[in-house]
């Protein structure tokens, strides 16, 4: 394709947007000039055009084109992406951060109906960022989607609209669409129910106490790979699981979930030697034989943390680290 053909969209706020379709990143224009997302790396006002992936039968996404430039609103800085599911007729949504003040934006919508369909476009270079995935997908599929494609975001979400959320909204005399749920208006608990608080929230520690109360560890485990946790941060949630573990009270749930819990302790617990990048005691805890769970949670993070190092030599440590973590999972399984 051409490098200089660009597709250009004005919004009806008033903003340009530029999008370089050889490339697939767009500008946005503002009367100030070229706009700087909140939170862009080194300052650039070049972004990259979103692709978003939907995994299963049961969407209904026939108001996309399939792998085509589409525009969608932006509310409050987040994206809004609308989808049916089920045999539902109601419009959902699903929300993605950008850090724009325009009021609209592109993205790259695509629909996966099983798993040979995505394996396939993934190889051949259709890679998405983001992957909304029913709630009946097994999780050993989406165990494999993460350590296949460890920069992947998956996005859990529930067939049933949480109903409390959408009218706490509708009470405000909001004008926006059915189905969108404004996640500063309802209760975090009433939000976790149905959809991925991960993608909302700036502070996971928060997060971390919200889903561990709800018992959704796998939504824990995925703090991991959605934020740039601090070691301080994965100390901080350590806390949290320790008191759980202990049981002082004798909850009967925290009781069952013990082993899980266990488990997900540990795993933090080397996490915090992969952050602060502590080689000798990493490399001594390598020397064990960890079990599936917890070497598939450590494989993820040494992939996304290699994937972001700028030094050449701690990345070739990460990497190798990586392949003992992909071995020892493996020989636990």
């Amino acid at each position: 394709m051409d490098d200089s053909v660009y597709e250009e969209r004005k919004t009806p706020g008033g903003y340009l947007v530029k999008v370089r379709l050889s490339k697939m990143t767009y500008v946005v224009f503002t009367d100030l000039g070229p706009e700087v997302p909140k939170g862009s790396k080194n300052n650039s006002i070049v972004v990259l055009v979103p692709k978003v992936g939907f995994f299963g039968e049961d969407f209904d996404l026939s108001h996309f084109h399939s792998g085509e430039l589409s525009f969608v609103n932006v509310k409050a800085g987040k994206m809004v992406i609308p989808y049916q599911h089920g045999f539902s007729n109601e419009i959902k949504t699903i929300f993605l951060g950008t850090g724009s003040q325009s009021d609209a934006l592109p993205v790259i919508i695509y629909h996966y109906r099983n798993k040979e369909e995505l394996m396939y476009a993934w190889e051949t270079g259709e890679q998405v960022q983001y992957l909304v995935v029913d709630e009946e997908i097994p999780r050993s599929d989406m165990v494999t989607f993460k350590i296949r494609y460890p920069s992947l975001n998956i996005l859990v979400i529930k067939k049933k609209i949480n109903t409390a959320a959408t009218e706490s909204q509708n009470s405000t005399g909001s004008t926006e669409d059915k189905g969108i749920v404004d996640y500063e208006k309802v209760r975090a608990t009433d939000v976790t129910k149905n959809q991925n608080l991960n993608m909302f929230s700036e502070n996971p520690v928060f997060l971390a106490r919200i889903h561990l109360r709800t018992m959704e560890l796998d939504k824990v485990k995925q703090l991991l790979l959605d934020f740039h946790l601090s070691s301080q941060d994965v100390s901080f949630i350590r806390t949290f699981l320790d008191v759980m573990i202990r049981n002082e009270y004798k909850n009967e749930e925290l009781d069952a979930a013990k082993e899980k819990l266990k488990a997900m302790n540990e795993a933090f617990r080397l996490a915090v030697l992969i952050l602060e990048f502590k080689v000798e005691e990493f490399e001594r805890e390598l020397d064990r034989i960890f079990s599936a769970d917890i070497s598939s949670m450590i494989y993820a993070l040494l992939a996304k943390e290699q994937e972001s190092a700028t030094d050449i030599e701690k990345e070739i440590v990460l990497w190798e680290w990586k392949l003992r973590s992909k071995a020892l999972m493996l020989i636990s399984r």
